[in-house]
């Protein structure tokens, strides 16, 4: 980043943020991003509740990333 400026600024590290930076590096390799998360670690959600038994309550093959899909033949992901 150059002088602070950046074409996009993606807000959260989470999985929208993530596929987000993943889809503009893919789509748009010329344009520039910033992505902002006020935790310390990244993951959102995921990273965020971690209590056992915690499984998504969407089914993945909807929820996750075209670019890395989904191949387990559990339709709800662990959160492990």
């Amino acid at each position: 980043m150059s002088n602070n400026h950046v074409d996009v600024l993606i807000i959260g590290a989470g999985l929208s943020g993530i596929g987000a930076a993943c889809h503009l590096t893919r789509k748009s390799p010329n344009r520039s991003y910033a992505i902002l998360e006020r935790r310390e670690r990244i993951g959102g959600t995921w990273d965020l509740f971690k209590y056992p038994g915690i499984r998504s309550d969407s089914d993945m093959f909807t929820l996750g990333y075209s670019f890395r899909p989904w191949t387990d033949p559990k339709v709800l992901a662990d959160g492990p």
